[in-house]
């Protein structure tokens, strides 16, 4: 008896390489192996949300496809072209293994959860056509779609209102996982809060996150205190991470720089650009 053709598949785009994550101020081989526990982590959690459907990976790097196929699912050839061309090569191959629809969530979701997969799925198949938003309400964080041609899709800044243009419905959902996107410190410092994936959790282990901006929310003689991130998160100040830089008299209030830890709750070095060792301004 032949097996049903599935409703949904899952494509997700991933760059990989040692490029990927550039705008994560980290060597370049922590920054890829980074990268690929991200991927390694959403395409895990989108693979349990969503038991039965196929996961297709869209990658030019054989590295990637090695690995996706190891854990059983689909790798699809990377056409070139930017994201847009990469989603349209993943629907495509989504419609040749029979799937009706596809869910599409970029390889950067280290925190999502099987959870926050059911729900979001759940509430996207009300609609033809969906956008969940990312955090900052700006990109997209889930795409939902026919796998019927022509496949239209908006990738890049901007893309929720896009997307809604191209007649996506817009759903905005209380799953933190989904939403959060890492593309930069300030990023990988929320998803380290939310809960990241195994992966991730062991690629991050020792590391730091660097360049998150802050405000100094309470200081004592010995520089030790606080600081508050722009989402509002308190993280501690040791003493001595603001004098390691050459700050001597931080005040309540003042924009710095912080570089985090792995648990995304203490800074271990606090500075301004252009004020103390390496940080000439030029």
């Amino acid at each position: 008896m032949r097996a049903p053709e599935p409703e949904w598949a899952v494509v997700v785009p991933v760059k990989g390489g040692p490029l990927a994550k550039s705008r994560l101020r980290l060597p370049r081989p922590s920054r890829a192996a980074l990268a690929d526990a991200f991927a390694r982590d959403t395409v895990a959690a989108l693979a349990a949300g969503m038991p039965g459907a196929p996961v297709l990976v869209v990658s030019a790097d054989p590295g990637v496809a090695g690995w996706v196929t190891r854990a059983g699912h689909l790798p699809v050839p990377d056409p070139g072209g930017g994201l847009d061309a990469a989603v349209a090569a993943g629907v495509a191959a989504a419609r040749g293994v029979g799937a009706g629809r596809a869910a599409v969530v970029l390889g950067d979701h280290p925190a999502l959860r099987p959870g926050e997969v059911r729900a979001a799925l759940g509430a996207a198949a009300a609609h033809t056509a969906c956008v969940v938003p990312d955090a900052e309400d700006d990109g997209t964080a889930l795409l939902t779609l026919p796998t019927t041609p022509p496949v239209r899709t908006a990738f890049g800044p901007g893309s929720a209102v896009a997307h809604e243009r191209l007649g996506h419905t817009r759903l905005l959902l209380d799953l933190p996982g989904l939403r959060v996107d890492v593309d930069d410190a300030a990023s990988l410092a929320s998803a380290v809060r939310i809960g990241l994936g195994a992966h991730t959790a062991r690629a991050l282990a020792g590391a730091t996150v660097h360049g998150v901006q802050a405000s100094i929310h309470r200081i004592e003689d010995d520089g030790s205190g606080s600081a508050l991130l722009d989402d509002g998160v308190e993280v501690v100040v040791p003493p001595g991470a603001a004098v390691a830089s050459g700050l001597r008299h931080l005040r309540v209030g003042q924009r710095v720089s912080v570089e985090l830890d792995a648990t995304g709750r203490a800074a271990t070095r606090v500075w301004v650009v252009g004020i103390g060792p390496g940080e000439d301004v030029r």
